[in-house]
């Protein structure tokens, strides 16, 4: 089975799942259902659309808001079905539910698979529910539902017209259409026509509540001290000093440090300081990524191949001109703007949280495990999410609250600071892939990819254990710990370090093989947006960039030589083509880099022109082209491709993370810098038209920036840069 199959078997569990679990309509049950309506007047047509006697609908997000949009997008499927305008939709967030799982058996946001898992589901959702408050008006006036139609939060025949909330308690009694109608594209008012958001009205006026927004009666805080290094634990607390402060309630000791707990933040934050901790040695040892990425460096094994077209070793023994060298990618930390945080209250053998939280099975699981009791006995509620890029798919900070909480008897809130989300975040992996490619005759022979990168799923027990929680404890326990030992000892490739090369649409006449190899370090790591795509996007579109240069073709003409013809690549390779003017020649002092990628089911082509202010890598303009099948709400699109780029370029020009002794040395944005206003170029996306069932756009937007500028760089000025930061490469070209 090769690496590609794998992947799209796991793909296959994830959406297959998705759909099984939102389709289910009936509310619980025809009985529940008319219950319900004859006590609130209320049709739940299923668990995630009711329909008010007000007429406004509620609809549950099982996702978690994280700016990305989602709850626009959601909302305006269902409008769409229920024919009723979007701000009729009352948006829900769901806390931690069983009977809401989709991604892998979790309630999870991430993978940039929430609008291709819900497209057709909830849509069905809603249009069950329109059809049964058609066919109760049909009952009301004896007629056919056919003869009648949804308008505008009505049903009408002819003249005459019934609000829904007339209707819903009728429709309660008829059975959820198996099998729904759902509109055609050629009726639709809302889908791919409304940018409006259904969230910002709240952000505006402050009524938003994000995580580090929640107060519940009785609520103390806590403010964490935490060890120099990961995994060191206090040996010796001295804290009296601390304890006479004023608003100090206690100083805990929990399994990941100290906490001084008060009754406001500030309090706690200033008695930390009278707080002295002696530490253990931690789990780090003298990890130091400069030795790390120089051993990495000397590293030359062949790794388990885990994509192999055609006769490689023939391929390149062919070769008259060989191409290729080393990439580099370091640690990244996500950095959301909104600290680490959680709220907890903990009574006897049960836990409720409120977080920011990508996933409330996780953080289940996190706390669960924390506390000693059974996942079901927490209660999770997902609030907003200031940022989160996969870092809030961990659940340590509700764990952490938790522990606190159980301590202190009183509801407490927990908040990080951002030194310590930054030097204590679990990070993108290190990278390092040797890449290996051969020219003959002005034509590629073939190309071989060696990565070599830290598995996200050796440093991930606690969420494999949360998508295998409705096993039995052992049997899941079991099957966890024999998955991650066939990680660990390279039985098994890692899909995740290499997606976006075993799966690459390019075709290499004589050979292409990827090889994977990972690297062991106790430093935790974690899906970082569009995940080993942020790497892999970089290797690919720069090494085609060198076959462009060494086979002296066009970066266009060679992509659309190697790439399947009449497809999604070369649709979009062509406009962007015209967007960005490229037979044009650029203005002096300017690069162009083309760079393209295809991640999340979604096509993604970017040019970006770089040019110099000294030393310094300025991107002046982006075009960026995407196909991203249907775009429900074409301004989110763009956001998230504009919102993808410039996360992308802060990471591509500037940003690592580096240890020394296993020490962190990055502490805020001072250090690990985001593009400023200033430094942010101008964008421009084109979104292609189409019919298809939308994919995703949260991370697509990444992968192509960094090699687009590395291209870019080298068409201006004839330096190949294979490392990241761009910048501190750009800086040391020089050296050995």
């Amino acid at each position: 089975m090769t690496a590609w199959s794998r992947r799209g078997f796991l793909h296959g569990m994830l959406i297959g799942g998705a759909g099984l679990t939102l389709a289910a309509c009936g509310g619980g049950g025809q009985a529940l259902r008319i219950a319900r309506a004859d006590q609130t007047g209320e049709l739940a047509a299923s668990l995630y659309v009711t329909v008010h006697a007000t007429g406004r609908v509620s609809l549950i997000v099982n996702k978690a808001e994280i700016g990305q949009g989602v709850s626009t997008g959601y909302a305006t499927l269902v409008a769409e079905e229920l024919c009723v305008p979007i701000d009729h939709v009352d948006v829900h967030y769901a806390g931690s539910n069983k009977a809401m799982r989709t991604s892998a058996n979790m309630q999870l946001t991430g993978g940039s698979t929430s609008m291709f898992e819900a497209y057709t589901p909830l849509r069905q959702a809603a249009a069950a529910a329109r059809e049964m408050l058609i066919a109760a008006a049909a009952q009301t006036w004896r007629v056919a539902p056919a003869a009648c139609r949804a308008v505008d939060g009505h049903v009408v025949r002819g003249d005459t017209r019934l609000p829904y909330g007339e209707l819903t308690r009728r429709a309660a009694r008829l059975e959820v259409p198996a099998h729904p109608t759902l509109k055609p594209a050629s009726e639709h008012t809302l889908i791919g026509k409304v940018d409006r958001r259904v969230d910002l009205r709240g952000k505006i006026d402050g009524t938003a509540i994000y995580g580090i927004d929640v107060t519940l009666p009785g609520m103390c805080n806590a403010y964490p001290i935490f060890a120099p290094v990961f995994g060191a634990r206090p040996t010796h607390v001295a804290a009296d000093r601390a304890r006479q402060r004023p608003g100090v309630i206690d100083v805990v000791t929990f399994d990941w440090g100290v906490a001084v707990v008060a009754e406001k933040l500030w309090q706690a934050r200033a008695a930390a300081r009278d707080v002295e901790v002696t530490w253990s040695a931690g789990s780090l040892g003298g990890l130091d990524t400069d030795q790390l990425t120089a051993a990495l460096r000397a590293h030359d094994a062949p790794g388990l191949t885990v994509e192999d077209r055609g006769d490689v070793d023939a391929a390149l023994a062919r070769a008259e001109h060989r191409i290729g060298g080393t990439f580099e990618a370091p640690y990244l930390a996500h950095a959301p703007l909104e600290p680490n945080n959680a709220t907890a209250r903990v009574t006897g053998d049960r836990a409720e949280v409120w977080a920011p939280s990508q996933s409330p099975t996780v953080a289940q699981a996190f706390v669960a495990d924390a506390l000693g009791i059974a996942m079901d006995d927490v209660d999770v509620h997902v609030t907003l999410c200031g940022g989160g890029f996969g870092r809030r798919a961990l659940g340590d900070a509700c764990a952490q609250a938790a522990q606190i909480a159980r301590h202190v008897k009183r509801p407490v809130k927990l908040t990080w600071s951002r030194e310590d989300d930054m030097r204590l975040g679990w990070y993108r992996p290190i990278y390092s892939a040797k890449v290996d490619a051969g020219v003959a005759g002005g034509k590629i022979t073939g190309a071989r990819v060696r990565v070599r990168s830290q598995s996200i799923l050796l440093s991930g027990e606690t969420l494999v254990g949360a998508a295998l929680s409705q096993m039995p404890e052992a049997l899941g326990r079991m099957v966890t710990r024999a998955g991650l030992a066939l990680f660990s000892t390279n039985s098994v490739g890692d899909i995740l370090a290499t997606e976006g090369l075993t799966n690459t649409p390019y075709r290499f006449g004589g050979g292409f093989q990827v090889a994977s190899e990972p690297v062991h370090t106790k430093l935790p790591v974690l899906f970082w947006r569009s995940v080993g795509n942020s790497v892999t996007g970089f290797i690919m579109e720069s090494l085609i960039d060198e076959l462009a240069a060494a086979t002296r073709q066009d970066p266009f003409a060679l992509r659309r030589t190697l790439l399947p013809p009449g497809t999604r690549q070369t649709r979009v390779l062509e406009r962007l083509e015209q967007l960005s003017g490229w037979a044009t020649p650029p203005a002096p002092g300017v690069g162009r880099g083309l760079a393209r990628h295809f991640a999340f089911e979604t096509e993604v082509a970017q040019v970006a022109e770089v040019a110099f202010e000294g030393d310094r890598i300025r991107v002046r303009k982006v075009y960026c082209v995407v196909d991203c099948g249907m775009a429900i709400n074409p301004d989110i699109v763009r956001a998230q491709m504009e919102g993808g780029i410039i996360f992308g370029l802060s990471a591509a020009l500037d940003q690592q993370i580096t240890l020394v002794k296993g020490v962190v040395q990055q502490r805020n944005f001072d250090t690990f810098p985001l593009l400023r206003m200033h430094e942010c170029p101008e964008i421009v996306v084109e979104i292609l038209a189409s019919d298809e069932r939308p994919t995703g756009v949260g991370e697509p937007g990444l992968p192509p920036i960094a090699p687009a500028v590395a291209n870019a760089i080298f068409q201006l000025t004839g330096v190949r840069l294979r490392r990241m930061p761009l910048q501190r490469a750009w800086n040391e070209r020089g050296a050995a």
